[in-house]
């Protein structure tokens, strides 16, 4: 079908090529021969009068008029994936639909594992694709790779909706056999021990709580930085160092591996995680009922956890200051 004379068939292997920058990664991506792509690539040039793909070295670089069709193009091809998903009804149990959803380590370890539960029961056929959050995350949510992004509020897409999914706070943890902490840490103790950091994505990427610190007078000595929260169980076991990590998941770990929760006693303000999803699949019946899924889930988390706490005499929610501070504070990839 052609429309302004144009091969409509042809976007599909515009947005591949425009993607991958390669006429052979290209095929590979659309099933088709190395020479059926260059065959579309050599039309797409007559059509557009412009190379698209140029040669530098050894490399293929985009020309100025291809950079400005990678965006447009890919929304046109998201909105007609929308157009091609639309059923007058979605029903979750004989779904065989598959979820990118990204975030940290975090996330998944405190809930999406219970998202991933809930929906082995009312969804048994469906599938989930977890990946962690990188540099190339906002591209992937842009290009629709991605369909869902769990993340702090600055790490939000612009563009794109989102909202608030549930809220954390900070302890401490340290190993079982460890003397720092016994009696309950203190700001010196905090201070002068040894820390394990969480950074990645080549260090780019630093936690809440590092961010927030290095704005004060003092610093950690962070002897020890893990590339993601789930190696921090082993390099903490048998030493004496101290991990700042968000209270859900510092409580799962020394549960699963045999460490110590104590109280921070830095005062961190509490952070949330915000969810996200695709402008053009706002209206997807697969990721309607999904989202909706993370929120009961977060709802019922929450709920979980305060019932217990709710017939302390000091329980009680954080105060609202502390909310508003962790609003302005910095970015973070908790």
């Amino acid at each position: 079908m052609r429309f302004n004379k144009l091969d409509l068939n042809q976007l599909v292997v515009l947005d591949a090529l425009l993607s991958t920058r390669s006429v052979g990664k290209a095929a590979e991506r659309l099933f088709l021969s190395q020479p059926a792509t260059s065959c579309s690539l050599a039309r797409l040039r007559e059509y557009f009068e412009d190379d698209l793909l140029v040669a530098v070295g050894k490399t293929q670089v985009l020309t100025p008029l291809a950079l400005g069709l990678r965006k447009p193009v890919r929304d046109v091809l998201l909105q007609i994936q929308t157009i091609t998903r639309a059923r007058p009804s979605f029903d979750p149990a004989t779904s065989t639909r598959r979820f990118i959803i990204e975030s940290s380590d975090y996330v998944i370890s405190v809930f999406l594992s219970q998202v991933i539960r809930r929906a082995a029961e009312a969804a048994p056929l469906m599938q989930f694709d977890l990946r962690a959050i990188s540099p190339q995350t906002p591209e992937h949510l842009e290009s629709g790779e991605a369909e869902l992004l769990i993340a702090p509020e600055f790490a939000m897409v612009p563009g794109h909706p989102s909202e608030p999914l549930f809220e954390d706070t900070f302890s401490c943890l340290v190993s079982a056999d460890s003397t720092v902490g016994q009696d309950g840490l203190t700001v010196e103790t905090y201070f002068d021990a040894a820390h394990i950091g969480v950074e990645w994505g080549g260090g780019r990427r630093v936690t809440f709580d590092s961010r927030l610190i290095a704005t004060g007078k003092r610093t950690r000595r962070q002897d020890v930085i893990a590339p993601s929260f789930t190696l921090v169980p082993a390099l903490l076991s048998g030493t004496d160092r101290i991990a700042t990590l968000p209270t859900r998941l510092a409580e799962q770990m020394a549960q699963r591996f045999g460490l110590r929760r104590v109280t921070c006693p830095i005062d961190l303000p509490a952070f949330s995680e915000h969810l996200q999803w695709q402008k053009y699949q706002e209206s997807d019946p697969a990721i309607v009922w999904l989202r909706e899924l993370l929120r009961e889930t977060a709802r019922e988390m929450v709920a979980a956890e305060w019932e217990p706490r709710a017939r302390l005499p000091s329980a009680g929610p954080r105060a609202p200051a502390a909310k508003k501070r962790a609003r302005k504070e910095g970015p973070t990839t908790t």
